[in-house]
């Protein structure tokens, strides 16, 4: 039976301090913050929750600012601010430019105007996720009694659900030396469309060395991840790196999927490709300098 707002009727709670969202939480509760993933979910017939807990007046979740912690320097943005609240930040674009760079790639300007970086990353398979993975981003959680920080590696190995904890915060560390990112997002339509891959990178590179290497894949329904053993392949000197053993453990680094539209296989294929090529145009402009 269809149910209708008078059936199953839906109560939202909207919170003014951190410490009142456990008192508010029951079995059938659901944080929300901009909703659009929930929206998605109920156009496909998914049933509404019963109860709904908004966090727009949390002001600990609001804000993108530099700021220090523990000695270092880290960007810091609340997870309430909406995707296109981190696009036209100048921070971002200052410290994390691949990650305005991802937000540019979601979804219509509508969606990111209501949509939230929060969001994004608890569901787990956003399209920011690649980006502050290789930023090597850290997430603040409230558990109920204090806020806690966990890397966000760590936090996608985690099996707990998105909503058994709220995300106050995400910190990425702002870095000096000179370095080199890139992210890219492959659909089956050039615009407002799923990903088939979403791909990301950060090279440190001097002397005609790699210092550092860092790849991410997500996008689609893949949770995502780094790829260690390709970055291990690439974190060497340039004249030393086996260009088709990169290609091979890039497509040996992570777990696809086939669906109606594209056969895993060929997401492989157009991930390797696309790491490979961005790491060799990137070597040839350093070598032209």
């Amino acid at each position: 039976m269809k149910m209708t707002a008078e059936t199953n009727p839906t109560s939202v709670e909207i919170p003014s301090k951190l410490s009142a969202i456990q008192n508010l939480k029951n079995q059938h509760s659901r944080i929300i913050s901009g909703g659009t993933i929930l929206q998605i979910n109920w156009e496909a017939g998914l049933e509404k929750p019963e109860h709904l807990i908004s966090t727009e007046k949390l002001p600990e979740l609001i804000g993108i600012a530099e700021v220090q912690l523990d000695g270092k320097l880290y960007l810091k943005m609340g997870a309430a601010m909406t995707i296109s609240d981190c696009l036209n930040n100048s921070f971002v674009r200052k410290n994390a430019s691949i990650l305005a760079e991802a937000c540019e790639k979601i979804a219509a300007p509508a969606v990111r105007n209501r949509g939230t970086i929060g969001g994004n990353i608890c569901s787990k398979i956003g399209d920011t996720i690649p980006a502050l993975l290789v930023l090597e981003a850290q997430l603040s959680f409230y558990n109920g009694e204090q806020e806690y920080m966990i890397s966000l590696r760590k936090w996608l190995a985690k099996p707990t659900p998105p909503s058994a904890e709220l995300l106050t915060s995400i910190f990425i560390p702002i870095i000096h030396r000179q370095n080199y990112s890139f992210f890219r997002k492959i659909g089956r339509r050039e615009s407002f469309t799923a990903a088939i891959i979403s791909i990301a990178g950060y090279l440190e590179y001097e002397e005609n060395t790699i210092k550092a290497a860092r790849l991410s894949i997500g996008g689609g329904a893949h949770l995502p991840c780094r790829l260690t053993s390709a970055e291990n392949e690439l974190n060497k000197a340039v004249k030393e790196i086996d260009w088709s053993c990169l290609y091979k453990e890039i497509q040996d680094d992570f777990s696809s999927y086939t669906d109606p539209f594209v056969t895993a296989e060929y997401r492989k294929k157009v991930a390797a490709n696309l790491f490979v090529s961005r790491v060799k145009d990137f070597l040839k402009e350093q070598r032209k300098e």
